[in-house]
């Protein structure tokens, strides 16, 4: 596996109401601001995006944006200019996400921050990448995802097996510890 130097964070752009998705948010982007990775994200002002992009910028870490159109105006946050990608829309803009990172990251967020997590699954199911993707599990907010994963696999729809496609960190040490002995392995897409 090659090294991680970027590292795409998928994020609400609400804050949520536990204040541990704040905390760990800043401890994320500090850690990774501290280990000179690249943050690649949706490049938002608001929510757990804004926190992280703000938080990557005070620290003096290197902060790419990637956002569609559709959103530029109206969402972009302090970000130079020079660290933009704006791109015509939401599937341009994950396939840029794919290119421009090493590993991808899910805090809690809502249903774009699934659907980002769920495309980066579904595409290292089918090998277009193999690169890690991890859930930061704050204050077991994916539990119930974790368990509808699981029953997908019980119930005969996706190999056993896929589940080793992505991680679960429960804190930012944790989510490191298992980025760096993440191994990719490719299944048979098909149980049958």
């Amino acid at each position: 596996m090659k090294a991680i130097q970027s590292i795409c964070v998928f994020c609400g752009s609400n804050t949520g109401y536990a204040e541990a998705y704040k905390t760990t948010t800043i401890a994320l982007a500090d850690y990774m601001a501290a280990h000179q990775y690249r943050l690649a994200y949706g490049g938002g002002r608001l929510g757990l995006m804004g926190v992280l992009g703000n938080e990557m910028l005070d620290q003096g870490g290197d902060v790419l944006g990637i956002i569609p159109k559709v959103l530029f105006n109206e969402h972009l946050g302090r970000i130079p200019t020079d660290k933009i990608i704006t791109t015509s829309d939401i599937s341009e803009r994950k396939q840029y996400m794919l290119d421009a990172s090493d590993a991808f990251v899910a805090l809690p967020g809502g249903f774009g921050t699934l659907e980002e997590f769920f495309t980066m699954l579904s595409w290292s199911q089918i090998n277009l990448h193999q690169n890690p993707l991890a859930l930061l599990n704050i204050n077991g907010f994916y539990d119930p995802l974790i368990q509808a994963l699981k029953t997908v696999c019980e119930a005969g729809f996706a190999p056993k097996e896929n589940l080793d496609l992505f991680i679960v960190a429960t804190s930012v040490p944790d989510l490191f510890q298992q980025l760096a002995d993440f191994r990719h392995t490719q299944t048979n897409k098909w149980t049958n």
